[in-house]
């Protein structure tokens, strides 16, 4: 037994059981052609694995860093671990090498690869997990020590760190997501822009869907009136939306209606109003078929929501409505207005605790004047 050798770090070795070449050949490991150390498996480039796997919102906004990884690491391939239902948001992305899904291969994968820099900016147990499991020679960002602390790669991500943990840090914060990104990622100052990825069949989709509702020759304003099941806090009163589309539609403007199946409750009492140049682009489209829903718009009115993050990657005006979640991290690129109401805000719960919410304080009269801004009178 003490003559075979073992090279558990070769790319062949699948761990669990013999590779193919000592099943077919019989071959050993200090004998072996085949053997390649994971460490030199593409060494003539620089690696680097971003784990990033939800929610999709975040993995689009998270998008801004690769322009500015790329500028920093010339040769760099970069690969990226999300959840199978973000994808969507990463594919035609041309930054990336490789998108790879958090599925039943995932563990394969993370001991079959060897990366330069392994980055992990989110710190849920899973993602935090993969990040300690996987092979880098530098961890940037947030992994786990063997007695479950967290661990930060710099000044700044230890800073993130306790501004996710604590509500008052939270709200004192006047940073946005692309600024402390920018810096635990240490990448340069200039603020990179988020990456929407638009397939030629979803643009031909958008495109037929002008053409047969024949526009107004006016602006178009997309309205997002949900926010998802998660986060109801987030979406503001759908009476006060109507007030507003009411508005727009008699100066002849051009509304559409944006959202998916959790919006659909709202897209529907919308148009039951029946108010003229109001349309719904519907809420069975793909990820990238409502980007290029979103792409059709001159400006977007939103709560904290991924049409909020898709309309800045594709360089919209923003009129974006904040309640329970904190409006300084959302970089709007000089790009439109946030609409804050004075009170509890920034309390990010899932119910409020009083009978008239952040939400609710907003009026319509403020939404419109900021609209007004990019539109006219």
């Amino acid at each position: 037994m003490s003559n075979y050798k073992l090279y558990s770090d070769c790319i062949n070795f699948p761990l669990d059981r013999p590779c193919k070449y000592q099943k077919d050949e019989n071959m050993i490991c200090d004998k072996c052609s085949h053997y390649i150390p994971i460490s030199k498996k593409n060494n003539s480039v620089t690696k680097i694995l971003i784990i990033k796997l939800g929610a999709m919102g975040d993995v689009l906004r998270t998008t801004f860093i690769l322009e500015g990884l790329k500028e920093k690491y010339k040769d760099a391939q970069i690969d990226w671990l999300v959840d199978k239902r973000n994808i969507d948001v990463l594919i035609g992305n041309k930054y990336i090498t490789n998108i790879v899904s958090n599925d039943s291969k995932v563990f394969d994968f993370l001991t079959s690869n060897k990366y330069d820099y392994v980055i992990n900016l989110d710190l849920s147990p899973e993602s935090l997990s993969f990040t300690t499991l996987a092979f880098g020679d530098k961890k940037i960002g947030y992994w786990l020590d063997d007695k479950r602390n967290i661990q930060s790669s710099n000044e700044y991500a230890k800073e993130w760190l306790l501004t996710s943990a604590y509500d008052r840090l939270k709200k004192e914060n006047d940073k946005s997501y692309q600024y402390w990104m920018g810096k635990i990622t240490e990448i340069s100052d200039t603020l990179y822009e988020i990456i929407v990825p638009i397939s030629t069949e979803a643009g031909e989709k958008a495109r037929k869907f002008k053409n047969l509702h024949k526009f107004t020759d006016k602006k178009v304003v997309g309205i997002n009136p949900g926010a998802g099941k998660r986060w109801e806090m987030k979406k503001w009163n759908i009476e006060k939306y109507i007030e507003l589309i009411k508005n727009l539609s008699s100066k002849n403007h051009t509304v559409l209606l944006l959202g998916g199946r959790d919006d659909e409750q709202e897209i529907k009492q919308i148009l039951a109003e029946n108010i003229p140049n109001v349309f719904s682009t519907g809420i069975d489209n793909s990820v990238q078929e409502f980007f290029a829903m979103i792409n059709l718009c001159d400006i977007i009115v939103c709560g904290d929501t991924m049409a909020m993050h898709a309309g800045l990657g594709l360089k919209k005006n923003i009129i974006a409505i904040f309640g329970p979640t904190s409006s300084h991290e959302i970089e709007l690129y000089g790009r439109g207005q946030k609409i804050v109401s004075d009170g509890c805000n920034c309390c990010y719960r899932q119910n409020c605790l009083y009978d008239t919410t952040c939400m609710d304080k907003i009026s319509v009269d403020m939404v419109l004047k900021k609209v007004e801004m990019y539109i006219g009178v």
